[in-house]
């Protein structure tokens, strides 16, 4: 037998010392450029563009005594110009988005404000632009987001962010109930793939009654997720019966619309899901959706608590997880430069706890022994970065170009595919995490262990402060480290920010219903109609004038099949964009970076749309 390798104690310290190795040096970004100043401003778009959050009652109504009150409404936010008539109809086209997996109707807040003010002001047209809630963000309770918003102080907002939901505070004579699990929404069960088609249906419905008129007018689109739920859309039949068409959703709009995404039939939605949602897989990982028997398994697991009627990992990903970037987006709207104390302020749950320690860490060495999160200072704009943008994020499907991190040294992290891939349930939420962009992390939280929190304060040079055409790289203060360029930031903090907290909906989707991925498994198949899956033409998606925006750093290129000839479709590569950048590449700062979505969806629009 041979003999066990003895390391000599001196060794075991030596590399147990090692193991808490900190090194706070490393290059450091050079300071933020001057901005741009924008052709138009949000002003601007204000004064042209009006924008309403409507609610309308459901056609397909959940019967359950345990559902909170509002959650038999749809609901949508509208953008329509503010001389136009009240009647949808009477618009020149109109617009019905669907946001990704975990996102709400704000995802195309920004993109749906400058498509209506540019269709007035550069082309003379009225649009409607109308984002669609899912159903399930009925159950979240923005009250406390709401009221900071409205709050005239940064740290006004922060206290009632804080106050509302982690302490006593009551707001309106109201007091948060607390971030529902699982357990509490038997109810979420019934939020599936039929009752947000429908949802989809009666909105066009109740804005453009006449089909002949909503055929010649509205296109039907989404992000990410959102291609699906326009592919399910586009091949339902209303009344599940082959013989009467004119209810399939095909013939009720004028084109179709994806924002890096895939609009096609649903061949395979294994493989679509595992692209937009990559959490899915790890859920249902033992679980095939193939057969009728394997399909009223899940559902019977998911009525009886064995899997979650949400996406809610244990110790990971949570509502509560799922809601922090409204906040700390909220207050880096007020305070872009201000030193961040929320994260610090606010209890720490599990999630949270493993959530900041997988978003905020630089290699092995430092997942175990930090320093964490919790030790770097940040601004309150920096903090926003850390969750979205495109080189510190490690979610693919929630990421944006932003910028770069500035005022302190900045390191490359390791690859965080083998970091995740070795820890369970993250490997598939993280497996495209680092994409084609370099990831990177602060690495200054003090000069040594003994000063933790010590450190300078990590600021955020925004996407139009890192260079501009004479300069495009922003590097190191020596200039021979480069972080990134000018090609590949395109998204304005203000306006990301805006999107995360501004109104009656947000950006992050509390309570995603799980329901919704499995039906999309079952789409297709011959027992699908029976369950409600009425997905019964696929065919019906080719005939559709198509328009896709891919971005090239984003998810979508891999999804797209071979060219089908005879098919009205057209893709627009967008070179060096994220998955979130289609909705957000900023449209009125030419002299940084041409944006090549709004125009060309503009004029694919106009073209195919019928007076």
């Amino acid at each position: 037998m041979q003999t066990p390798l003895r390391l000599p104690l001196t060794a075991v310290m030596a590399a147990a010392v090692l193991s808490g190795c900190y090194d706070p040096s490393g290059p450091i970004p050079e300071d933020r450029k001057p901005g741009v100043t924008p052709l138009w401003t949000d002003a601007d778009v204000a004064a042209v563009v009006q924008q309403t959050y409507e609610s309308i009652p459901a056609t397909f109504v959940i019967d359950d005594p345990l559902l909170p009150a509002g959650c038999n409404d749809v609901r949508f936010i509208r953008f329509k110009t503010r001389d136009s008539s009240a009647d949808a109809a009477q618009a020149d086209a109109a617009l019905l988005l669907v946001p990704g997996v975990l996102e709400g109707a704000n995802g195309f807040d920004y993109i749906g404000r400058q498509l209506v003010y540019m269709a007035k002001t550069q082309r003379g047209r009225n649009i409607e632009v109308w984002s669609m809630d899912r159903r399930s963000n009925c159950l979240e309770d923005l009250r406390g987001m709401q009221a900071a918003e409205a709050a005239p102080t940064v740290q006004e907002a922060e206290d009632l962010i804080v106050g509302y939901y982690y302490g006593d505070l009551s707001i309106d004579g109201a007091q948060f109930a607390g971030f529902r699990k699982s357990s509490d929404m038997p109810y979420l069960l019934n939020f599936g793939m039929q009752q947000t088609t429908e949802d989809m249906y009666a909105i066009i419905r109740a804005m453009v009654p006449d089909a002949a008129v909503s055929r010649k007018k509205v296109f039907v689109g989404g992000h990410s997720l959102g291609g699906i739920h326009t592919s399910m859309f586009l091949s339902w039949d209303l009344d599940a019966d082959p013989a009467t068409t004119a209810d399939i959703g095909a013939n009720l709009v004028a084109g179709a619309i994806g924002f890096d995404t895939n609009i096609s039939p649903l061949s395979n939605p294994a493989a679509a899901l595992q692209a937009y949602a990559p959490i899915a897989d790890s859920i249902l990982a033992d679980v095939k959706v193939d057969s009728d028997a394997a399909y009223r398994n899940v559902l019977k697991l998911m009525r009886n608590g064995i899997l979650p009627k949400n996406i809610d990992i244990p110790a990971l990903f949570s509502a509560e997880a799922i809601a922090l970037p409204e906040a700390v987006g909220l207050l880096a709207a007020k305070a872009p430069d201000q030193e961040s104390r929320v994260i610090e302020r606010i209890p720490q749950s599990p999630e949270l706890k493993s959530l900041f320690r997988f978003f905020h860490t630089r290699d092995g060495n430092n997942f175990a022994y930090g320093p964490h999160l919790e030790s770097f200072r940040y601004t309150n704009a920096a903090q926003v970065a850390l969750m979205f943008d495109d080189d510190y994020s490690i979610l693919a499907f929630l990421q944006a170009s932003l910028g770069q991190m500035n005022g302190g040294a900045v390191v490359k992290k390791s690859p965080l595919v083998q970091l995740g891939r070795s820890i369970p349930l993250l490997g598939d939420i993280i497996s495209a995490a680092s994409g084609p962009n370099q990831q990177f992390i602060a690495a200054d939280a003090g000069p040594d262990r003994r000063h933790l929190g010590e450190g300078p304060l990590y600021r955020w040079a925004n996407s139009d402060q890192i260079g501009d055409p004479s300069d495009p790289d922003y590097t190191d203060v020596t200039g021979t480290f480069k972080y990134t360029d000018l090609t590949d930031e395109m998204v304005r903090m203000e306006d990301f920010t805006r999107a995360l907290h501004v109104g009656e909906s947000n950006l992050t989707e509390w309570y995603f219903p799980l329901r919704i991925l499995v039906d999309i498994l079952a789409a297709g198949k011959s027992y699908g109609p029976a369950y409600g899956i009425k997905a019964i033409h696929p065919g019906a998606v080719l005939e559709v004038p198509t328009i896709i925006f891919a971005g090239g750093d984003g998810l979508a290129l891999d999804m797209q099949g071979p060219e089908i000839p005879g098919r009205p479709f057209s893709l627009v590569l967008l070179p060096g964009q994220s998955h979130l950048d289609p909705m957000f590449a900023s449209v009125n700062t030419p002299s940084l970076h041409k944006n090549e979505v709004a125009d060309n969806l503009l004029d694919f629009v106009f073209s195919n749309a019928q007076p």
